[in-house]
């Protein structure tokens, strides 16, 4: 889909980082706008080398060169400090020039504490909002699933225009982190913000081609540690939970329509979730049609293979992010997750 020209200038955080960078393709393919981008950076050639190490990724072939040269603006700034870093002439500038603001910049790391996460999650999200009052700007909002909270071990179904279910947040401190930044554009809103939440799924590659930026970005997300963790060891656990793979390019195409069409979607929250995903085993058995040898343990063998450092790579007890989150769970506290998500909404605003 191809988007017209009411809308010359898009705000853009998070282009360096997995969902930025598959919507800042979109942006060049589906819109004539110029897209300015928030990016922490010691110049503008930096910051433009950034930008397109991860835009490339999912443009091998270089095709939308062009158009990133003439339409990409680096912003030298940074999303956790105040005035997004920049000084108040530029941050005034900005704020009278953009359309629209798409925030997707968030610090990532499931294992992080909250005093770490929460100067960008939480305060970025923050100074967005400022930034957006003071310029009337509507904003999407990137969000995630992982609000649901600890309702995810329960028979709950978080539905999309829901936030504070009673969830709590143990151990969760990103998790937290989302939940209070959902909080703080509902709170803007009754100041008069315009803006649209969307809460992604475990972001995967795009479902055309696989490509992913598996080198370009720190943190890769817990299920891709999940599927290196059985490939470099060889050894799984049976388990029938649900393995939610959200294609980016779903989530990039339908951020974007959902933002370019933001007078429909005003206040709303859309869960942009897998809604038939598939379970582990079976994912599992999609990597060994890969060729990999992948042994089932036992769940007991294989956390006390874990925790007892037998499992190894290379001589090596075997240690990774997400063996790592198996270890502060242990077998004995483990919970499935049993949560679901509503898409009722997501479905009717794509629908065609």
């Amino acid at each position: 889909m191809t988007y017209g020209n009411d809308v010359e200038n898009i705000l853009l955080t998070g282009a360096t980082g997995v969902m930025g960078g598959r919507l800042l393709q979109e942006l060049l393919s589906a819109t004539k706008a110029t897209i300015y981008c928030l990016v922490r950076a010691a110049d503008a050639a930096e910051a433009k080398s950034k930008i397109e190490s991860v835009l490339f990724c999912y443009d091998e072939e270089r095709s939308l060169k062009q158009e990133a040269d003439a339409r990409i603006v680096p912003v030298l700034g940074d999303v956790s400090r105040s005035n997004l870093g920049l000084q108040r002439q530029v941050w005034r500038d900005l704020a009278a020039r953009i359309d629209l603001a798409l925030h997707c910049a968030a610090n990532v790391n499931l294992i992080a504490s909250y005093s770490r996460i929460a100067p960008v999650n939480v305060g970025g999200s923050a100074n967005m909002v400022e930034l957006c009052l003071e310029g009337k700007i509507p904003l999407l909002h990137t969000s995630s699933f992982s609000v649901i909270g600890d309702k995810i071990y329960e028979d709950f179904t978080l539905y999309e225009d829901a936030l504070d279910v009673g969830q709590r947040f143990p151990d969760m401190d990103y998790e937290r982190s989302k939940f209070e930044s959902e909080k703080l554009m509902h709170a803007a809103g009754q100041k008069g913000l315009d803006f649209i939440i969307v809460r992604p799924g475990n972001i995967w590659g795009d479902s055309r081609t696989g490509r992913y930026p598996l080198t370009q970005t720190k943190v890769k997300g817990i299920y891709y540690e999940a599927v290196r963790a059985i490939v470099e060891t060889g050894f799984t656990f049976a388990s029938d939970e649900d393995f939610d793979i959200t294609p980016v390019d779903y989530v990039a195409r339908a951020s974007l329509h959902l933002a370019m069409n933001w007078r429909a979607h005003n206040h709303r929250t859309f869960n942009l979730v897998n809604p038939k995903p598939i379970d582990w085993n079976t994912l599992v058995e999609q990597v060994r049609d890969c060729g990999y040898v992948i042994r089932e343990l036992s769940r007991d063998n294989y956390f006390d293979a874990l925790n007892q450092g037998r499992m190894l790579r290379e001589g090596k007890a075997y240690s990774s992010v997400f063996t790592d989150l198996l270890s502060m769970l242990g077998n004995g506290d483990y919970v499935r997750d049993s949560g679901k998500y509503d898409t009722a909404n997501t479905r009717k605003s794509l629908a065609g």
